[in-house]
């Protein structure tokens, strides 16, 4: 029973604390996905002259978000102003979008990003990936495995000026965490009813 109690009490402070950092980052009025998106395409149009160099760099900065240098990575990978969506956040400040990371990356044990697929269209550029990482605190860690595809666009420098991730965040990330996890798998029974 005990043990029943202190998983709770784990999944509910992890809860708490990832509610409190979304808050503390999240913008007064969000604008719809779609719009923000858009926006983005016109106002950062990138450019062929560094996607080699950028893409290094971005291979280098997420291939393991809980590297205790992750904030400095960051810093040195985007461009400011520039866009950035990871299903989650949007941001367009650099200083912002580096303490997001720094954040992020002290809550994770470990984490892998494995770039599987490259593709380049003119300035933009598509990568498909494989994420894993361990979160979570105690005995209990919570690991989880997913896939997505980020498009990207570089300026002259190869620093990131528009990043838009395409992932499932409710099965990457929710789905494991132990509160949010069975509430998302009752609601996906019942719908299979």
């Amino acid at each position: 029973m005990l043990k029943i109690i202190s998983t709770i009490a784990i999944a509910v402070a992890l809860t708490a604390l990832g509610a409190l950092a979304w808050l503390a980052t999240r913008p007064a009025a969000p604008k719809p996905f779609a719009t923000d998106y858009h926006e983005a395409l016109r106002n950062h149009p990138g450019s062929e002259a560094s996607i080699t160099q950028g893409l290094e760099g971005f291979a280098s900065a997420y291939a393991n978000l809980a590297h205790p240098d992750i904030a400095d990575r960051i810093q040195s990978l985007y461009a400011d102003p520039m866009y950035f969506n990871d299903s989650l956040k949007t941001f367009d400040r650099r200083e912002t979008l580096v303490e997001y990371m720094r954040a992020t990356g002290a809550m994770l044990h470990d984490s892998t990003v494995r770039i599987d697929q490259t593709l380049r269209d003119g300035r933009d550029v598509f990568v498909r990936w494989t994420m894993e990482f361990t979160a979570g605190a105690g005995a209990r860690p919570i690991s989880s495995r997913s896939i997505g595809m980020t498009h990207l666009r570089f300026d002259e420098r190869g620093r990131v000026v528009l990043h838009q991730d395409f992932w499932d965040s409710a099965s990457g990330l929710y789905r494991n965490l132990p509160v949010i996890g069975y509430a998302l798998e009752q609601v996906d029974r019942r719908m299979a009813k």
